[in-house]
């Protein structure tokens, strides 16, 4: 999937999925103007060969400005550590101030609700060659399930574009239809699993075995996340649940490749507002033998506006 409508996705997530406000509705007690990311990695790679190790080290720097109405989020622009802008993601509402649409660039997302005011689907496309449609299926009134159906569609495929188009994808692309127009679809499943107030689990299944699956630990204070698109690695409890997440371990296996990552965080406040977010995150990545892990302290600093 390409990174805007990865956003798109995250942003539509954390905004709508609020269960003590309106789904649809994000109406924060302070508003955020300006975040400012930093970071530190380490890596270290392993081959039958020895090892390599890598350090890199990125300077504070403005990654997302974002700009109110008089109710609404209006729009979060995302730079790069140079300044320039990825991608501006805006932001429609219908009369009851519930997100009815985003956009970024060509790519846009429809939101529809239900009977019971609960966000139902989200609809997000790409021009006319790609689709994908989120459902969202309660219990007790709170999320349980989430499917998800991503569709591409490849006209005239060349031989250079079939060598650049993910192996996945080209597997599933007969050599007959190379240059005949060709829909290639894949589906996956989440299903959520509560404790209490918190979400405790998250598992995502789909095609080739793939199985990517979250379980948190939480501390007892009030989640100052709620409701609040941070870019906070899209995770579900960011919106989701009442405490802050201390701890989150997610294992990923995927074909060939097996990926454990652990996020533990460590929070700043002023009053009852974050102004800093530290993350710890570590990866290990194993594919055909190749072994990857990485090491990255994340710093995120929230400003407001008055």
């Amino acid at each position: 999937m390409k990174r805007n409508l990865l956003i798109v996705a995250i942003a539509l997530m954390a905004v709508a999925f609020v269960s003590c406000q309106k789904d649809g509705v994000y109406k924060p007690k302070q508003r955020v103007a300006k975040v400012y990311n930093e970071w530190t990695v380490t890596t270290v790679r392993t081959t039958n060969d020895g090892s390599t190790t890598t350090t890199t080290t990125q300077n504070p720097f403005v990654a997302e400005e974002w700009t109110w109405g008089d109710k609404t989020l209006s729009s979060v622009m995302h730079k790069d550590k140079d300044g320039n802008v990825l991608e501006t993601i805006n932001y429609t509402y219908d009369d009851k101030n519930r997100i009815s649409g985003s956009s970024c660039g060509s790519e846009k997302a429809e939101y529809v609700y239900n009977d019971d005011k609960k966000l139902q689907s989200i609809k997000i496309t790409d021009g006319p060659d790609y689709t994908m449609t989120i459902e969202i299926t309660y219990e007790d009134k709170v999320p349980a399930s989430v499917k998800t159906v991503r569709s591409y569609t490849f006209k005239k495929l060349s031989a250079f574009e079939k060598s650049i188009v993910p192996s996945y994808i080209c597997d599933a692309i007969d050599a007959d239809q190379v240059h005949q127009k060709a829909t290639v679809s894949s589906t996956y499943n989440t299903t959520i699993e509560w404790d209490g107030k918190n979400i405790s689990k998250v598992v995502t299944t789909g095609e080739n075995n793939y199985n990517y699956t979250t379980t948190y630990e939480y501390d007892g204070k009030t989640n100052p996340f709620k409701g609040m698109y941070a870019g906070l690695e899209g995770d579900f409890d960011v919106a989701y649940s009442k405490n802050n997440v201390v701890k989150a371990t997610k294992s990923r296996v995927d074909g060939n490749t097996t990926v454990t990552t652990v996020n533990e965080y460590q929070y700043e406040y002023d009053g009852k507002f974050p102004t800093k977010v530290s993350n710890t995150e570590e990866i290990e990545e194993t594919t055909l033998g190749v072994n990857y892990k990485r090491t990255t302290v994340y710093t995120t600093t929230y400003e407001y506006t008055k």
